[in-house]
Order: C-alpha cells, then structure tokens, then sequence
C-alpha cells in the first residue's frame, strides 16, 4: 500500500515522474534525421537504481536506447538526461528499483519528425464549418488559442512570453495554437508529409485574418496595425508579436523546419503595388530573425487571387518571387495557389465543399508538392542549442517567499547563459518573471500579490530566448507562515514494514531532520535523524520503520534550523486497520486547537464550526496539511466545550460532533 504527497506528477505510484518532453511532443530532425529528446524528472523515492529507455512505437523499426542514471541524480532526487534519436514515435520510460520493487513513469508518446510554423492571412490560419479533416495521429498541435474578439470587433493577442504547450492529435475542431482555428487544410498537409516521410509532424499557426503586408511591416517596426476593414488598430503590436513569440517560446524550444506563408489575397483586392509588398514582408521576415535570434528559412506561397479579384495579381505574385529570389535570404518557393478552387465559395475561402470542389485538400497537395525531398534538402532547420531542467522545488510557499533552484543545462549553452524564471500559473500562462542568474540555484522571489493555488517555475535563457523544462508545482497559500521545503512525502507498507519516504529542496540553514511519528495525533514521538543535505542540494531520504503497530498512524519531518528554529512537514497518515469513515473527527476531543477530518470523496468539501449556541467560529481548512484529510484550525483560540463541524459537498451538508478540551 503507498500513500503519498506529490504535487502535479503522473506515475505508477507517485514517486517518479516525468516533466519534460511531454505527450504528443515532436522534436525537428536535422538533415541526419536525428534530434536531442530531452528528459526532465524527478524521483521521489531512495531507488537504488533508476533506468531511463527509449522504446520505438507504431511501426518505428529504430532501435531501443537505455540509459542509467547516475548516483548524484538518485541522491538529490533531480533527474536530467538527453537522448538522441532517429526519426519516428517513440515511448519514454523511467523505472525505479530499491528494496523489491520496481515503480515506473511514463510519456506514452513523443516523436522526431518535421515542425512548422504557419502565418499569413485568414486563408492560412482557417475558419470553422467549411470542411477541414481530422488528421490521423501523427500529426499533431498545441490545442490552445491565445486571441479575443472584443467588442469593437477588434481581435487581441498578449505581447509576452507563451504558455507552457501541451500537444494531441490534429482533429477537424482542434486549434493550432496560437491562432489557427480548425484543422484547416494543415492537418491534410500534416497526413501527406508523413506518407511521404514516415515522420510525425507538429504545426503551430500564428496567421492572423485580414492583415496585410503594410500591417505586418508597421508590426514589425515597433507600431500598432491598423485593421482597414474595422477602422481601429490591433493592440500588442500584432499581428507580428504572436509570429515573434512563437519563434522564441515554442520552436525554440521543439525546433522548427520552416515558416510556411501563405498570404497576399488582401493586398492585391487593395491594389497594393509590387514594392509596397516586396518592403513589407521583407520588413516582417528580417525583423522576426533580429528579434527571435532565429533565423527560420521562409517558404513563400505565390498568392494573389480570390473571390473578388479572381484573376492573378501580378504586383504581389512579382514581390513574392523577388523574395524568393534574394541571395541569402534563407527563403524558398511554396506552392501556387491563384489556381486552386477559382471562383471562391461564398466564404472566400478555400473550403471543402460536400459534393464539390474540395478546396482544403487541394491547398494541402500543392503544399505537399513544394514541400519536396530535394527542397527540405537544402533547408536548414532550427534545432535547440542546449536544454534547461528545473530542480526540486519546495512544496508549499506563500506571496512574497524567497527559496533558492537549483538547475541544470545540458546540450552546448553559451558560457555565459543567462537565465530567467518564470512563474507559471495553473493553466500553464505567465504570470511575472521571479528570478534572474547565470549560476545554478537561482533565486525566486515571489510576488507578494499571489492568489492561492499552484504554480510553476520555467527557467529560460536568454540571447536568444529558449526555455527550458517546467518544474513541479508550488503551492502558494496565504495563510502559510513558512515555506515547506518538503517537496514530497509518503508511506509504503510491505506486511507489518512501513517506509517513511521524502524529498527535500534545497533548505538554507537547515541542520537536520527527523522522521516523527504519533498515534493519537497529538504527543509525536522521535524516530531517527538524518543531516541535511549540502547547500543548495535537495535530497531524497527513506526511513524503515518496524514497530508502526496497529490503528492509525501520523508522519512528518522534524526540520531543525542551524538558528535554532523549527518547522514540520506536511502529515502523512496511514490506516493499519483500514480507513475511517468518511467524516471522522479525529483526534476527537481536540487538545491544541486542531483536528483533521476524513473527507467524505475526491471532491471539495467546505467547512463551518458552530457552538452550542449556533453561533459561527472563522476557521481555516486546508487538504494540504496532511495527505488524504482536512485540517480544520479556529482562528481564535475555542473555550473547551461542544461545537458542530458542517460538511458540506456535492451540494449536500452533514454535521459532526466534536469536543474542545
């Protein structure tokens, strides 16, 4: 049996998990066919051994790749490592052994194949209802829009650092984050590639409807666009910033084949001449390249025509071969599109049409043609540098905390890297930056204004921009005095044996832990101490303990400060006989002004104490002070006497009784 704290991992048992890459994650390939899989995790666990493998899936005939982590990496808990694998779906495994068993973490999916970045107008960032496909399941995208319409019918993206991206496969109704909605003809595309090159593929879609090569230029010169059709400017300097930032917190992180630009149909209804858009999208391709630090080959649609202006339209189609053609320019030919599904549907659009011209399919087969093996040949592509992994964090903290995180870099970093951190909110959004340094731990210094709820920290160097892995969550609460540097804490029972098991980030000033234990949740006995660990290191730990006897027991880590102060961990409990009831008070009657509940299931339950009298006493509850229970803790210190706890979920209230000594 295990019980046990561990914030934000999946695993077989909780005590071995995986960060980074995540599900669904591709890779870009070099001209080799290879790329760097890059592996953050942590262990929860003293295993005496920890074995990393790479498994080839789904038709991938590539060999198995194993690896075995070091024993610095088992002692502080922190495990990083790299992979270089050959194109194709792989599964990635880490297995943990010690004492008999063998717990396991996995990401049931991640590949090395071809990533691509779509922009241009709304042809290429598609619209719903007019026929895109699912893609089958190795092509996928982040599912995820980052824009609003607001009420002047003006569209509005952010101008800061992306979201954490996760990934699944490309059906008809997903997004491509950060703007393309639908499949489009994208997903089409995505199937074609990979009959071609049996590789998994990845789209990201910064298109943006009813800019135009002037809008781009004024974006990418440090101004606000002005949208012709609506009569305002779009606000954050887009739609160049979602191309930019994309750039900087997405490919940089996968790596990239190419921008696809499909674009131009605007500009030729607005009698745009051939230098207006030649200046404008030179504009746009050299300022994404200063601004990003990457330099990303351009594959340029020649696009002119549409439902309004149905022949060719030479001025743009001229301009788009004039880029094509610069020397060094690091731009190539895409498809022609003028000839595809002319006249327009009603749409204006290219559209799939039941029964009809099957315009999408069309887009995505002339993409797919000048896509070819001999193009790709000749395109460099964008692979990360190096790669950035986030230490073990403190599990709890409050607004305005100050811990140190520790990192590691692997891959070929500049000598003199410096690196942001990054908080991260519970949907993977920025929230502010917490921390800058060159030199592994990183402070963090949180904000004071926080809201309760979990967080996360995502270190990211600079010079260019590329951000690393994601770290554990942080819970933040403003009711914490301390921070809890116990990042985990369980039980596992094998017969009459328990193990006591912790990891700890890294704690300044600590001189010591002991593992503690009660059984009437009130005079908690010692067990044995262990030393710290060495500055700024975390550390995994295990105590064995044989006489845990029968009922309910409690655990927790003793930290002893060098100062001479003292705090505790988190409670962890285990039921030798088998769980109470759901709603048992206990330790009932209260000696010191705090008791614990069994929650009646896995959903939230609130709380209201009530004395004799009926009147209401504030109390503050939390399922975060001991593992599977709620706290319960009067603001005021209660005369002794009998009081009524009301528990109310799912929207139904039950009463206990429970006595104050």
């Amino acid at each position: 049996m295990l019980i046990y704290l561990c914030w934000g991992i999946a695993s077989a048992h909780g005590q071995l998990g995986i960060t980074n890459p995540v599900h669904n994650q591709v890779m870009q390939r070099n001209a080799s066919g290879t790329a760097t899989i890059s592996v953050t995790a942590y262990a929860h666990y003293p295993y005496e051994r920890i074995d990393a493998a790479l498994l080839p899936i789904e038709g991938n005939t590539n060999g198995m790749q194993g690896q075995q982590l070091d024993s610095r990496q088992l002692k502080e808990g922190f495990l990083h490592l790299t992979f270089t694998a050959s194109t194709g779906w792989y599964k990635l495994k880490l297995t943990g052994f010690a004492n008999g068993i063998a717990d396991s973490a996995v990401v049931d999916r991640v590949g090395v194949g071809e990533v691509f970045l779509i922009t241009g107008n709304s042809n290429a960032m598609g619209l719903p209802g007019l026929g895109a496909k699912d893609a089958s399941s190795n092509v996928v995208a982040f599912n995820a829009l980052n824009k609003t319409l607001n009420t002047d019918n003006i569209t509005v993206a952010p101008d800061g650092p992306m979201p954490s991206p996760s990934f699944e496969v490309l059906k008809n109704d997903v997004n491509i984050f950060p703007n393309g909605e639908t499949s489009w003809y994208w997903g089409e595309l995505g199937d074609m590639l990979f009959e071609r090159w049996k590789t998994p593929v990845l789209f990201f879609n910064t298109a943006w409807a009813a800019a135009n090569a002037e809008n781009y230029r004024d974006a990418a010169s440090g101004k606000d666009a002005y949208n012709l059709y609506v009569g305002k400017f779009w606000p954050n300097r887009q739609p160049y910033t979602n191309i930019v930032n994309t750039m900087r917190y997405l490919t940089s992180q996968t790596g990239v084949r190419a921008v696809l630009w499909a674009h131009g149909e605007n500009d030729a209804q607005l009698g745009f001449n051939e230098e207006q858009y030649f200046e404008g999208i030179r504009t746009l391709i050299q300022n994404s390249r200063r601004d990003s630090g990457y330099d990303i080959p351009w594959y340029i649609a020649r696009n002119s025509a549409s439902n309004q202006l149905k022949d060719p339209y030479l001025p743009v189609l001229n301009a788009q071969n004039r880029l094509i053609a610069l020397p060094g320019f690091n731009a190539f030919q895409g498809p022609y599109l003028d000839t595809i599904q002319i006249p327009r549907p009603a749409s204006a659009h290219f559209e799939n049409v039941p029964g009809g011209v099957q315009g999408l399919s069309l887009a995505a087969a002339a993409w797919n043609r000048s896509l070819a093996d001999t193009a790709l040949a000749r395109t460099p592509t964008l692979q990360p540098a190096y790669a950035l992994h986030a230490g073990v964090t403190p599990s709890r903290a409050y607004p305005g905390a100050s811990f140190n995180l520790p990192f590691a870099v692997t891959g070929n970093a500049p000598g003199s890297l410096e690196i942001v951190a990054e908080l991260l909110d519970a949907q993977g959004e920025f929230v502010t930056a917490v921390g800058t340094g060159g030199v592994s731990p990183l402070n963090i210094q949180l904000p004071s204004n926080l809201a309760d709820g979990p967080y996360r920290i995502r270190l990211t160097g600079l010079g260019p921009v590329c951000p690393g892995s994601i770290s554990q969550p942080v819970y933040i609460e403003r009711a914490l005095r301390t921070i809890e540097y116990v990042n985990a804490i369980g039980v596992r029972t094998d017969g009459a044996d328990v193990q006591v098991v912790w990891a700890v980030a890294p704690v300044p000033g600590l001189a010591s832990m002991t593992v503690q234990k009660t059984t009437d949740g009130l005079t908690y006995q010692d067990l044995e101490t262990f030393a710290a660990p060495a500055d700024n290191e975390s550390g995994v730990f295990g105590y064995p303990d044989t006489g845990s006897g029968t009922g309910t027991v409690f655990y927790r880590i003793k930290m002893a400060y060098t100062n001479g102060s003292v705090a505790y961990s988190t409670i962890v409990t285990l039921f030798r006989d088998g769980a109470p009831a759901p709603l048992t008070i206990f330790p009932n009657p209260v000696m010191r002004q705090q008791f614990y509940v069994m929650p009646p299931g896995e959903t939230d339950a609130t709380c209201r104490l009530f004395d004799a009298a009926g009147r209401e006493h504030p109390i503050h509850t939390s399922t975060r002070e001991a593992v599977g229970l709620i706290s319960v803790r009067p603001h005021y210190a209660l005369p002794a006497g009998k009081y009524i706890l009301q528990v109310t979920s799912e929207g139904q209230s039950r009463a206990r009784s429970v006595v104050f000594y």
